[in-house]
């Protein structure tokens, strides 16, 4: 089993046999994004993002990677997990936690390792002169009416609560006020943090990093 873990690679590339003997020197990620089944590595490499994902090898040269998507996507057990978005010009998205699955009931949280991984991946994609398109936040189409589900929700929760106040109904105006604090504690993060916006990847915006 892979552990979660980032460690400089070195020249011998011991660190690195689930993705390639030897190398040059780089980064190298591991974390389980399921319960169940094996770690994904990523490793920088010196012209390419390489990984290996179950046993599934890859990679693509930094002037080919597409596209880059950070956001904010808390989980039943890590309600700190931030998802990177990367789509290759060729092949299919990959993703990148900054959560780990311990067991079937824990996430250990990589948050350190997860923002200098990533953050070195921006500067490597920037380096490479590829036209790379950095997005922060959920897409606009997917947002905006999260939004807007969202101010309805609490529009209706507050008439709600009002109307059971002003009936006398003190428990039950308590519990929708209860259950209004829950629902904006949950839900503040996840709009606030998700933003849709563009970014310099030499200025990758707080909001989506941990």
């Amino acid at each position: 089993m892979l552990d979660a873990r980032l460690s400089p690679a070195a020249g011998g590339g011991h660190c690195l046999n689930d993705i390639k003997e030897g190398g040059d020197e780089g980064l190298v990620y591991h974390y389980r994004p399921r319960m169940i089944g094996s770690g994904f590595s990523f490793r920088l490499g010196a012209h390419s993002l390489e990984w290996n994902m179950s046993g599934l090898p890859g990679q693509v040269p930094y002037p080919m990677i597409a596209m880059v998507r950070l956001g904010f996507r808390p989980s039943n057990f890590g309600n700190r997990r931030y998802i990177a978005e990367i789509w290759p010009g060729k092949g299919a998205k990959l993703e990148i936690a900054s959560a780990s699955y311990k067991s079937m009931v824990s996430m250990e949280d990589l948050g350190p390792e997860y923002r200098a991984f990533i953050t070195e991946l921006h500067r490597r994609i920037a380096a490479s002169g590829s036209n790379c398109r950095f997005e922060a936040g959920f897409a606009a189409w997917r947002w905006w009416p999260m939004v807007a589900v969202a101010v309805a929700t609490t529009i209706a929760l507050v008439y709600v609560g009002a109307t059971t106040l002003l009936r006398g109904d003190t428990g039950a105006g308590l519990l929708v006020a209860g259950f209004m604090g829950l629902f904006a504690w949950q839900m503040w993060p996840l709009i606030s943090r998700n933003r849709p916006m563009r970014y310099d990847p030499r200025q990758i915006p707080d909001q989506v990093l941990p």
